[in-house]
Parts: structure tokens; sequence; C-alpha cells
């Protein structure tokens, strides 16, 4: 980067310093899309991928700006958004639609997915663009007297999309002999049945789980989920967006259930959430087969809910 020929005043350029780096962007994008409530420096640092001092530096300087304010005293103090300040009002709005870009890109996708005929057997995005300019990489997992046709199909429609987004889209295609070779990082899921992910897995045959050992496994899931959503109140939120999207695409018979489960977010506690997650209610057992918050847990997330299992990959 070329030297700042002249300095500006922070008086009528306040953005230099609030937007002025990527750790001032991942910190204020945390704060203010993926949580509710304050953070210690050491769980924003956590969900913003970066280190607790680069952190804590960048926090001091947002604080001293007068951006974001302190909770608390000593080592336990916490951060939040200053929301009473129009500047910030707009910057969150800024990135909800950030927010909301990806996912109308996400919607798209899995509409076209969707239309294709004869249906895949799965399709994820195999690979996000670290850089602007490098593209969006999707997977599309077919049967091998399909796959071309497919992959041709939907390569059609995604030109389309490209031109939307000012975005490279590319497409691979595999076949079932393929998916051993396959090696997945932080895929994102679009459609159908994702195969099996852990190489030491592949392999084995296992022995598929009973209906009783399913339930119970799902039991335990979502005494841990109960738990999750006490400590991170955001995934309540996120849970009702989720709906909320799905709502808006024809869902069939499965609407039904949806609405059911966004008239319990709206209308339960979060104490009185948990319970019902608990529960061995026949309304409870029926609707935690279509738990929303399974779908809305990121990578880590999810590693630390199935963590305690015996097989992740069952789950």
């Amino acid at each position: 980067m070329r030297p700042i020929v002249f300095k500006q005043d922070t008086l009528r350029y306040p953005l230099n310093g609030l937007l002025g780096t990527r750790a001032h962007v991942r910190l204020l994008r945390v704060m203010a899309n993926e949580v509710d409530g304050p953070l210690t420096a050491s769980d924003v640092a956590k969900r913003a991928g970066l280190t607790v001092p680069g952190a804590q530096k960048a926090l001091g300087r947002l604080f001293r700006s007068g951006f974001i304010s302190r909770v608390g005293g000593g080592r336990n103090h916490q951060y939040e958004i200053r929301c009473s300040d129009r500047l910030m009002q707009i910057t969150s709005e800024l990135f909800q639609a950030e927010k909301d870009r990806y996912e109308e890109l996400v919607t798209a996708i899995k509409k076209e997915i969707k239309n294709l005929t004869p249906h895949p057997h799965a399709a994820w995005i195999q690979a996000f663009p670290k850089e602007i300019g490098e593209p969006l990489t999707l997977g599309l997992l077919h049967e091998t007297r399909h796959l071309t046709n497919c992959v041709r199909q939907l390569r059609t429609k995604l030109n389309q999309m490209e031109n939307d987004f000012d975005l490279t889209i590319e497409l691979e295609g595999y076949t079932k002999a393929d998916i051993s070779e396959l090696k997945f990082g932080d895929f994102t899921a679009l459609y159908g049945v994702m195969p099996s992910l852990d190489s030491s897995e592949r392999h084995r045959i296992k022995k598929p789980l009973t209906h009783r050992e399913k339930d119970q496994r799902l039991h335990v899931l979502s005494s841990k989920l109960a738990k999750a959503i006490e400590q991170d109140t955001s995934l309540l939120r996120r849970a009702k967006e989720h709906i909320d999207r799905l709502l808006k695409e024809d869902q069939g018979t499965a609407a039904r259930d949806l609405m059911e489960w966004r008239n319990i977010l709206d209308m339960y506690s979060i104490q009185r959430l948990s319970r019902f997650f608990t529960s061995s209610s026949e309304r409870a057992n029926r609707l935690r087969q279509s738990n929303p918050f399974f779908a809305i847990l990121n990578s880590d997330e999810r590693a630390q809910l199935v963590d305690d299992l015996e097989d992740k990959n069952d789950t």
C-alpha cells in the first residue's frame, strides 16, 4: 500500500478508524450480527478468528473512538456496540446487508439445484473465495449416467447468477467412486445427504443404528443444544431467521412443522425452550426430528455439540 499523502481528521471521517483494519471489521461484524449482548475479549476473538491480544488491541481502539462501550470492570469487563450511535446503527445495517446478500446467493443456488432432473444425491459449497476475484466452488454428487447432463444444466443457470452477483462460480461434478479421493474441509451443505467426511470411517462397514438408538442420540444432542442456547442466545435469533428463509420457499408438508417451530421460538422463554428440547412428550419427540437449531450451527459449534458421541458420522 502506498503511503498516505495527508491525514484526515476523525470528526469528519470517522469511518477511517471504524473500518480501517480487517480486525475492526471482523469484531464489529460479530458484535453487530452474530451475538446478542456483550462479549469478553476472548469470546469475540474466538468468533472473529483473531488472537486474543490482537482482539484486545483492536477493541481498545474502538472503545477509545467511542464506537463500542465496555460493560463491567476489572478483568471481567465485556464489550458491546453503542447502539445509540447513529453511525453504528448504519454500520450494523451494512453488516446485515452483507449477510442478506450471501443468503440471497445461497438461496438462489439451492433453488436451481432442486430444479435439476433427475435430482442429485448431494450438493455443497466446496471452497469459498478467500480474496476478491477468487471463485466460489460448488460440488455436485450424482450417478455416472446423469452427472454430465446435470452439471451442464446447473452450469447454464449459474452463468446468470455470476452476472447478478459479480462472482465467478466453478462447478465440480463427482460420482460415488470419486468420493474416497475428496478431502472435505469446512464445507456447507446445499442439498441432499452429504457423503461420509471422516476418511478413517469411509471403508469401515458400520451396523446401522436402530430407531431407538437414533432417538437416544438425538435426545442427548438436544440436551447439549439446550445448554448451548442458554449460553449463547444469538442461536435463537439465527434459528428464527433460518425458518423465515425456508418459509419463503415451497417446503411442502414440512411447512407445518416449520410454522410450529416458529411459533415456539416466539412464545417460549429460553428456560421453557430448554425443557421442551428434553421433554418426552409426543409433540417434543415429533418436532425433535426437525429441530432448526441443528441447521444453523457453524462447524465449530457442531463439532463441540457432538464431541462426546461415539460416532459423529452417525449423528
